[in-house]
């Protein structure tokens, strides 16, 4: 018993400092309970009442030092945005480097065939390269109206409207890449049905469409306005409002073309 009480008073003192029976780990003081300090200062007193040992001064205080605060097993957020910033939508004349001329007129659908054999093809407006067509599949003899643009590119741009640029003689893209206005997408040609006429590039505007098709993608509004808008130096005159008035009249057209037997050479 002698041994063992100044044992008890040594515990206590020691509890009262922030350490005791758990000690320190790690580098940093453990959590005492109020009970168990309580606990081990009682043992003293009593220990001491009996004469059994002179307990030491203890300087007891009733606020225990501060506890090291644990670091968050979380790291702080980051705050996620939430709006993508994209480019202005500007737009460009899309043919450089050639006098070009073009109608207001076209066959039996709206579309705009643009002359000047040789021009460069240029992006309108920012976008992605959706579809290409690198070789001339057109055959004369079957007329296959779904090959009749030979080489083509489609863009679909920004203000999500697609582009449809045929009879392109170089394709300058590949599907999958993004491109800014003015970037160089071909050169104008003469391949698919416009073997059999002068050297053109077919414009065609149109709202996209889910699955390979080529009824709508040829043209579904005129572009020529467009053009006439983009070649004054127009920016911001845009074929999206069009595009939408030709989907709310027909919100089923593109169903109706990619269930055309042609649409699988599209």
């Amino acid at each position: 018993m002698g041994e063992l009480v100044p044992r008890v008073a040594d515990m206590a003192y020691g509890v009262s400092m922030g350490q005791g029976l758990l000690g320190w780990t790690g580098g940093r003081p453990a959590r005492v309970s109020a009970r168990a300090l309580a606990t081990l200062l009682g043992a003293v007193a009593l220990f001491a009442s009996c004469g059994v040992v002179k307990a030491p001064d203890l300087a007891v205080t009733t606020t225990l030092p501060p506890l090291q605060v644990e670091q968050t097993l979380y790291p702080t957020a980051v705050p996620v945005p939430t709006t993508i910033e994209k480019p202005p939508l500007v737009y460009v004349f899309p043919f450089t480097g050639k006098v070009v001329s073009y109608g207001h007129e076209h066959h039996d659908y709206p579309a705009t065939d643009v002359f000047g054999c040789g021009a460069g093809v240029v992006a309108p407006i920012w976008g992605t390269i959706t579809e290409i067509r690198a070789e001339d599949p057109w055959d004369p003899a079957v007329d296959n109206p779904s090959t009749r643009g030979g080489k083509y590119i489609t863009l679909v741009g920004g203000d999500d409207v697609r582009y449809y640029f045929a009879h392109l003689e170089s394709i300058a893209v590949a599907v999958g890449d993004s491109v800014n206005a003015g970037d160089a997408l071909g050169v104008m040609g003469q391949t698919g049905n416009a073997r059999n006429s002068e050297c053109h590039t077919h414009l065609g505007i149109s709202r996209r469409c889910p699955n390979p098709e080529w009824a709508i993608r040829r043209g579904e509004i005129f572009p020529w306005p467009f053009l006439d808008a983009w070649r004054a130096g127009d920016t911001q005159s845009s074929p999206s409002l069009a595009v939408y008035a030709a989907i709310t009249a027909v919100p089923e057209a593109c169903i109706f073309s990619e269930n055309s037997p042609e649409s699988a050479d599209a």
